[in-house]
């Protein structure tokens, strides 16, 4: 069966809550040691997402915005980026997420930097949360995929002023899956599709918006992915005295197996920058 076989998904923020507030609760800490290894000094943030500081960095720069805008985060999760942007780029973030327990974290973390007059974070679903203004930005890392591309750029549109830049990053389709890793990629992970970057620009373009660039990172994405695989397996100890051997091995599989994908050609990841268009 081929990807064009396969139908996406309503979105289902339930689904995702579960996710990051039961499933994924005890993947923080194993995150805080075994990503560090994978980016390298200083390139972990605490970021959730398939990049390093530094393709992060480039993202916000990407935008073009001067200091003293204000952004947002769309499922900005434990905040780290949000942290990020606020400091070196003096932007005011508000952070959207539906999860519970990232949303915590992220609290302490805002508070621990002293960055709470520039971030600010809520809780609910980017739809129905009533912000009260117009943002000069927003983005994603990592986010995007939980949600289906059309109407969430639509909403973009809405809360975006005119001229106002979106840009996420994001896994991208780059070749035809089985059912399996199609089951894999989007419902086990509670992702309504996976979209290649054609599908992307059809639907910001569909929804006021002018795509400015879409720059492939699947070379860093590779990377990351060997990466993920073989630090885990070096910090085997550390990961189930954190845990379980059962998590362990579970961890060690998931990451192998999306690795796989990738290596087979089919799964890559992109930045994509675009401007809501005036009029």
């Amino acid at each position: 069966m081929t990807t064009h076989d396969h139908q996406a998904t309503a979105e289902d923020f339930h689904a995702v809550a579960a996710l990051y507030d039961d499933a994924m609760e005890g993947n923080n800490s194993v995150h805080d040691l075994v990503y560090p290894k994978v980016y390298g000094e200083g390139e972990y943030v605490g970021q959730f997402s398939d990049n390093s500081a530094g393709e992060l960095l480039a993202m916000a720069a990407a935008m073009d915005l001067p200091p003293g805008s204000h952004v947002l985060d769309i499922g900005c999760g434990t905040a780290p980026v949000a942290a990020l942007f606020a400091d070196r780029f003096a932007w005011r973030v508000t952070g959207i997420d539906v999860s519970a327990t990232p949303l915590a974290k992220g609290r302490r973390r805002i508070a621990d930097a002293g960055l709470g007059d520039r971030v600010r974070l809520v809780q609910g679903e980017v739809y129905q949360h009533r912000f009260g203004q117009l943002f000069d930005g927003a983005y994603g890392t990592g986010a995007f995929c939980h949600f289906d591309p059309a109407r969430l750029f639509a909403r973009c549109a809405a809360l975006l002023r005119p001229g106002g830049r979106l840009a996420f990053m994001e896994r991208v389709r780059t070749g035809e899956f089985t059912e399996r890793e199609w089951r894999h990629l989007t419902s086990e992970w509670a992702c309504p599709t996976v979209s290649t970057t054609e599908e992307y620009r059809t639907a910001l373009t569909g929804n006021g918006f002018r795509v400015e660039e879409v720059r492939d990172l699947t070379a860093t994405f590779r990377d990351w992915q060997d990466r993920s695989v073989v630090v885990r397996r070096e910090l085997r100890d550390e990961i189930v005295a954190l845990t379980s051997v059962e998590y362990y091995e579970t961890s060690v599989r998931l990451a192998d197996y999306e690795n796989a994908v990738t290596k087979a050609g089919k799964l890559g990841y992109a930045l994509v920058v675009a401007t809501r268009e005036v009029g």
